[in-house]
């Protein structure tokens, strides 16, 4: 009973710690110019954004397009980074839930949990 107790410990403190990652990840990028600087959250989400003189050249269009690329860019770190995070959580929590042997998996793979694209049939009619 205590290996279980200790187990499931070390999950939770497995589940917090990632938590606590993905709730600290922000990413920052900056325009090519470095005019412009968009932060965001770890949904991708701008939480920030910082815009210099002479960004997008004086032109609305430049500008949007310019703060819109960066953004774009910062969201794509974020991301990966995120993905990263999560991968490296999922092989730790394997492994520490015992499931980390060859043919078993933690990815649903039950018909009900699975959908699948089933054509529709036509009936023939005589």
């Amino acid at each position: 009973m205590d290996e279980v107790q200790q187990r499931a410990e070390r999950q939770l403190q497995a589940l917090e710690g990632v938590h606590a990652r993905l709730n600290e990840l922000s990413v920052t990028e900056t325009s090519d110019d470095g005019r412009v600087t968009v932060d965001v959250d770890v949904t991708g989400a701008m939480t920030g954004l910082t815009l210099l003189p002479g960004a997008g050249s004086g032109q609305p269009a430049a500008l949007a397009d310019l703060i819109v690329r960066t953004a774009v860019r910062a969201a794509t770190r974020v991301f990966t980074e995120r993905a990263d995070i999560m991968a490296a959580f999922v092989a730790d929590f394997a492994e520490l839930a015992g499931t980390d042997a060859p043919g078993v998996s933690m990815e649903p793979n039950g018909d009900s949990v699975r959908p699948t694209l089933q054509e529709p049939q036509s009936e023939e009619r005589a």
